[in-house]
């Protein structure tokens, strides 16, 4: 049986699509619509959801019998297709469709929708998958958000607003938190050799309605070590950036983010011990500063006045050694 994954933001026509597609032995799961039958939420609340569990169980268990099934095509509505919903899909007949569509479109048709009755609480879900996944995905490759902790240092150098760390690592044993279960990923030494990292932007909470705080290779500059990848940003003497700067300075931003894409056949998946493996990363898509980290596997700073005068002490031969071991061990 062939799997179709019709996937979008919500309101976005996905139940109208699969509608006009259908044919006698097919089969639809609909995740909005078993919600919004089992409880009041009406499914625009994943977390809140008390039915999530057992509507992902009716999931899995029409993708079991949809693999035993000849016949006809199942049709999975999603918002956006899960790492564990696409290897849980693995071995079988299976297509994605996107149903893209622009934000104004999406809103018109909420407020023509009587069947969602919390219009404010919709377009706040509708909001969220725009600011999430609303990206150029190149198919079937798929953007991920990872979450990673920072720590801070003291000032401001005499080269202006600094920030510097590594926004991944590898062979680092991670738990990612899927709407359909949580499962252990581990990126693997390499996995961004050959990556693209031409185009990167720093943001602050992936906000892409903002001017940058910085970008490759002009005003951030990444390295690709045997650790993993690390980078220089030199931020803009703005109210902006220097408020980002100032609050990671004083520990009260925590935490960072990376965005990246993983091709095919660029991972893999232990059902046994349920763990994905990343061998390889197609592109960094960006990185963020963020209030809420989730990932402790990274560290960021802002680097301090020391930088400033360290750089002038290595001028004086007899120090450039001393100097160039501490920024090795810094960086």
């Amino acid at each position: 049986m062939k799997i179709i994954v019709v996937y979008g933001c919500p309101c976005s026509g996905k139940t109208t699509y699969i509608s006009g597609q259908l044919k006698e032995n097919d089969l639809v799961f609909d995740y909005d619509a078993l919600a919004g039958a089992m409880t009041h939420a009406g499914g625009n609340s994943l977390e809140k959801c008390a039915a999530h569990r057992i509507i992902m169980e009716v999931r899995d268990a029409l993708v079991r019998l949809a693999k035993e099934k000849r016949d006809g095509t199942l049709y999975i509505t999603t918002r956006w297709p899960s790492r564990y919903l696409r290897n849980s899909l693995a071995g079988t007949e299976r297509e994605y469709k996107f149903i893209d569509i622009p934000y104004s479109e999406v809103v018109s048709h909420l407020e023509n929708d009587d069947r969602r009755q919390d219009k404010d609480g919709w377009k706040k879900v509708i909001d969220k998958w725009f600011e999430e996944f609303k990206t150029d995905t190149g198919g079937q490759e798929m953007k991920e958000i990872r979450v990673t902790e920072i720590r801070a240092a003291a000032q401001a150098g005499d080269d202006g607003l600094i920030l510097c760390g590594r926004p991944v690592v590898y062979d680092m044993p991670a738990v990612i938190h899927d709407p359909a279960g949580e499962y252990t990923e581990i990126i693997r030494r390499g996995a961004l050799d050959g990556a693209d990292l031409s185009d990167i932007r720093l943001l602050y909470n992936h906000d892409l309605n903002k001017v940058p705080l910085a970008r490759t290779p002009k005003t951030m500059q990444l390295t690709v070590d045997p650790a993993g990848l690390s980078f220089t940003a030199a931020l803009s003497d703005t109210a902006e950036a220097r408020a980002v700067y100032e609050a990671v300075k004083r520990g009260d931003l925590t935490g960072m983010s990376f965005a990246f894409k993983v091709p095919k056949g660029g991972d893999s998946y232990d059902p046994h011990t349920n763990t994905r493996t990343i061998t390889r990363i197609e592109k960094i898509l960006e990185c963020s500063v963020v209030p809420f980290p989730a990932y402790p596997a990274t560290s960021v700073e802002a680097r301090s006045a020391q930088d400033a005068g360290l750089k002038r002490l290595a001028m004086k031969k007899s120090a450039k050694i001393l100097y160039n071991q501490i920024m090795k061990e810094r960086i």
